[in-house]
């Protein structure tokens, strides 16, 4: 799939490009804040970001990154639904193009129960708790583990302000493959704020720190050491339409991971800033 190709896709699946805070609110509830269909996920994005979401969102985008001398082309797509019973699932995969080729990524899914919400539509506040997992792959750049996931997340209004904190860990499978570094939990903490301008734009940062801790010792390959790092991320979504956005974006790395090892080893090509800075854009609509 060339760098074209991949553009297309994404534009042609447009869908919800993620925002800190849902700031949808009745007309009564609406007087002097700016009202607009924004909803959030990404975890990461990642996919998954941590804010208020709409009932159903899609959405897709594209990730250019080059690790080492080599260029990789993501495209990332997401999907969200949010029942009436105080649950939603989420649901995301990707694929890589590569000089290689085409690269298969690992499904991941996500269910969240909606436990705890206060506040009026200016100043609420949300706590959701999150089990999940991702599923195995069998290419070259997917992981061949199954693991589950679990985690919070909280965020807070403050008008035309939002501020989110979670914490995830994904408790890794065994590899399938020999040639696959084993590795331990991952450990995930992120906060995220946002600040909605006007009707039509909004700003987003975000900061991610992972732990991925060392590997089983029966294993060909296996992380001999804790490793951690950290990246940022801003973030810039646009209003197209009534629910329709563009999202453009970046990811930092504020530190490398600090091992002698080969982490591509370890398939970790979607855990953001594994391996590199990358930048991205998306679109997506929100119902």
């Amino acid at each position: 799939m060339k760098t074209k190709l991949s553009l297309s896709l994404f534009l042609l699946l447009s869908t919800n490009a993620f925002a800190l805070v849902d700031y949808t609110e009745s007309a009564a509830e609406s007087k002097g804040l700016p009202k607009t269909n924004y909803s959030t996920q990404r975890i990461n994005s990642d996919s998954r970001s941590l804010s208020w979401k709409s009932e159903f969102s899609l959405s897709a985008n594209y990730e250019s990154s080059q690790i080492e001398s080599n260029k990789y082309g993501f495209v990332n797509l997401n999907t969200h639904f949010q029942t009436p019973f105080n649950m939603y699932l989420d649901l995301s995969y990707w694929s890589a193009s590569s000089k290689q080729g085409n690269q298969n990524g690992n499904p991941k899914i996500l269910i969240g129960l909606n436990w705890f919400k206060f506040g009026s539509s200016s100043d609420e506040a949300k706590i959701d708790f999150i089990a999940g997992t991702k599923l195995s792959g069998s290419s070259e750049l997917a992981s061949s583990r199954t693991d589950k996931i679990f985690g919070i997340e909280t965020t807070k209004r403050f008008g035309t302000f939002g501020l989110g904190l979670g914490y995830d860990v994904t408790l890794t499978g065994a590899s399938k493959n020999d040639t696959e570094m084993d590795i331990g939990n991952i450990h995930r903490i992120v906060v995220s704020g946002g600040w909605m301008v006007s009707n039509d734009i909004q700003f987003e940062m975000e900061a991610e720190n992972f732990r991925i801790t060392e590997g089983s010792t029966d294993k060909t390959i296996a992380l001999a050491k804790e490793v951690t790092f950290s990246t940022l991320s801003p973030k810039l979504n646009l209003s197209l339409a009534p629910a329709v956005n563009l999202e453009l974006g970046a990811r930092f790395r504020m530190n490398k991971p600090s091992t002698s090892q080969d982490l591509k080893l370890a398939k970790l090509y979607d855990v953001h800033g594994a391996y590199s800075n990358s930048m991205f854009a998306g679109l997506g609509i929100s119902l």
